[in-house]
């Protein structure tokens, strides 16, 4: 029989979790999470393991039976975001092309330790005789393309995955067996970005995008097998909102990330 087989990582997460929930629904799906914290359900095969350990995420990868696998899913939802005010970082400040290091793993060193032994196992499987096809998905921010200073370290790191996942879909090597896709999102309600702007107000947070909408929007373009790279963006339309005079306006985003994260008075 032909099985699915959807690995979730950060499946501890609102989003992460949510993906879980799509994929135990869904016929001839196995499910596969990697979360630093044990879940509760029994229904999926699970993983504890730090995405940064390189070592324990190739050993849990290298546990995975792909024998009766057509079709590989992969959904990376891990990575960490940091505000960064550059008057208060000036190891940042003085150096336009420093880079918050924890940012950049946490984003795409934890990608790239679970994608690495993937593709290895795949290309033994490719050589037997087997073609199965795999779906690589990450995600960013719709602000990416603003290249916006005060998230510079997180911009930095989806760029650069966005443009690994890219290239290997469109590489020679695979053949059309692998696509890449990439969902930019908007403010998403989930508990990180409820503890780093604990003062938002509830006319904000109601253009808050929740974490089943991205899933309903993204899931069609990630099972699709064409094209080999597709980037789609997700989000909640805010009356009046204009995104090329919003960010392009810095002073008017430092104010406003001051108010919500509490570093000001409204």
């Amino acid at each position: 029989m032909n099985t699915r087989l959807a690995i979730v990582t950060g499946a501890g997460g609102a989003v992460g979790g949510c993906y879980l929930k799509h994929f135990l629904k869904e016929e001839n799906t196995k499910c596969v999470a990697l979360s630093r914290s044990n879940l509760e359900t029994t229904e999926v095969i699970q993983f504890k393991v730090d995405l940064l350990d390189e070592k324990r995420t190739r050993e849990a990868i290298e546990q995975l039976d792909l024998s009766e696998v057509s079709d590989l899913i992969l959904v990376h939802g891990v990575g960490k975001f940091k505000y960064e005010d550059l008057e208060s970082l000036p190891h940042l400040n003085q150096d336009p092309h420093k880079i918050d290091d924890e940012v950049f793993s946490s984003n795409y060193h934890t990608f790239l330790n679970v994608v690495n032994p993937l593709v290895e196992k795949l290309n033994k499987e490719h050589q037997g005789g087997r073609k199965i096809t795999l779906a690589l998905c990450g995600f960013g921010s719709i602000s990416d393309r603003y290249k916006i200073p005060f998230w510079r370290s997180y911009t930095y790191a989806k760029d650069t995955l966005r443009q690994y996942i890219k290239d290997l879909a469109k590489s020679e090597e695979w053949k059309g067996l692998i696509r890449g896709r990439f969902i930019n999102v908007s403010t998403t309600d989930t508990g990180n970005e409820n503890k780093l702007r604990p003062n938002v107000s509830l006319e904000e947070k109601q253009y808050w995008l929740k974490p089943e909408k991205i899933v309903v929007q993204s899931m069609p373009v990630i099972e699709s097998l064409q094209p080999l790279w597709q980037e789609i963006d997700v989000y909640e339309i805010l009356p009046g909102f204009n995104p090329e005079e919003y960010y392009n306006d810095y002073h008017t985003i430092k104010e406003k990330w001051k108010r919500q994260m509490g570093l000001i008075n409204a």
